[in-house]
């Protein structure tokens, strides 16, 4: 394949962070996200008003998971052979395809291939858009940039839910699904607009099974730890709601849209630090945040700490999820970005899915949601520990932080 517009780019030295290209990439981003999240709280409550048993519903997301970590294990072979701008569209496409799938063919089998299609989808999009803005943007800007991008994720995790459940209630789920499917068809417009983009990528004698496993090996250890942290954060993801109720707090709604006050500020900050000074001065203060915040949940007794904790969660996840991303793709070369990129969201994937479980099965065995934020603190203390196992000085040294 002939090298593209962005290719000549990289060749002939690194482009400035703010370009015409790297802000496509912010706003495709903020579409993906913008139609997942909404969908986040509202696909259980339609599934529920369409008869679904629970069974069928635990079905129904759990082939989302199948197909979005399977996808995104072939990503990178598929973007070598037919060019990752077309496989970013057509992965746009099944998004778009899945969500109208839920209202087009009301069926149970129908929306199990609507997720399948829809996991796919979204594990397309989200490693490729990775890869794709981490190739425009200055290796020594990495930090930065990547926290950026994560700005579209963070936008639309604080008004995607709050939309969903609005159009849902006052417009119906017909409104709902065609909305997310507008999401897409709008990002995959804008795509249109990118220059053709070849993804660096190994050579052809390199391509056997170990010598790409010898190649990712170094995106094991973050990838890992990305793993704790998603078993640490789904407390916040998956049970907050449920909690507030138990414990008679305002809305989990409130909370997340509180966190993103922290999460904008650490965005545009911690990538600068990062950058400077290395993962070592931004990843453990920001997993401390975190634990602080989970402890602040499980005391809180009022608003107040109550929203103190949801700042302080901000801030923490606002640093550390990019920082251990810009550490996984930079512990690989530039041709294993996009290979490192689907590990990065596969153990996150896992990690929240795992998590959720585990933490359910605690909950249900004390009778109470409170033992899932001690349960998170302590995973969050177990990734502080690894972390400084795995990252001693001396590893510091040869990363070059």
């Amino acid at each position: 394949m002939p090298p593209g517009p962005s290719d000549q780019r990289v060749s002939s030295g690194p482009p400035p962070l703010w370009t015409l290209t790297f802000l496509t990439y912010l706003l495709i981003n903020l579409c993906i996200f913008m139609g997942f999240d909404m969908l986040l709280p509202t696909l259980s409550l339609y599934l529920v008003a369409q008869g679904c048993p629970e069974e069928v519903i635990g079905l129904i997301f759990a082939s989302f998971a199948v197909s979005s970590v399977t996808s995104r294990l072939w990503t990178g072979r598929l973007s070598q052979r037919f060019g990752a701008l077309k496989i970013l569209k057509c992965g746009l496409l099944l998004c778009c395809l899945g969500a109208f799938m839920f209202f087009v063919f009301p069926k149970t089998m129908s929306y199990v291939l609507a997720r399948l299609m829809f996991g796919a989808g979204y594990g397309f999009t989200s490693t490729l858009m990775v890869s794709m803005a981490a190739q425009n943007i200055p290796p020594s800007r990495l930090g930065e940039g990547l926290g950026y991008l994560g700005l579209g994720a963070t936008v639309a995790l604080a008004i995607g839910p709050l939309a969903g459940l609005n159009l849902a209630e006052r417009q119906g789920y017909s409104v709902l699904f065609s909305s997310v499917a507008l999401c897409y068809i709008l990002a995959t417009l804008i795509s249109l607009t990118l220059p053709k983009v070849t993804l660096a990528a190994a050579d052809r004698g390199a391509e056997s099974f170990f010598s790409v496993f010898k190649a990712l090996k170094k995106a094991l250890t973050p990838s890992f730890l990305t793993c704790i942290y998603g078993m640490a954060i789904c407390a916040v993801s998956a049970y907050l709601a449920v909690y507030c109720h138990e414990k008679n707090l305002p809305p989990a709604a409130h909370f997340f849209v509180v966190s993103t006050v922290g999460t904008l500020v650490s965005r545009v900050t911690s990538g600068r630090i990062y950058d400077r000074y290395g993962h070592f001065t931004v990843i453990p203060p920001s997993i401390l945040l975190i634990t602080a915040s989970i402890f602040l949940v499980y005391e809180a007794l009022t608003p107040g700490i109550y929203y103190l904790a949801a700042i302080i969660y901000g801030l923490g996840v606002g640093s550390l999820f990019p920082s251990i991303q810009a550490l996984t793709l930079s512990s690989v070369p530039m041709a294993y970005r996009t290979g490192a990129s689907a590990y990065f969201y596969n153990a996150f994937d896992i990690g929240i899915g795992l998590g959720t479980m585990f933490m359910g099965f605690f909950a249900g065995y004390f009778k109470t949601f409170e033992v899932v934020y001690l349960l998170a603190a302590v995973f969050m203390i177990i990734f502080l520990a690894l972390y400084f196992t795995c990252y001693s000085s001396a590893g510091r040294k040869r990363q070059g932080h």
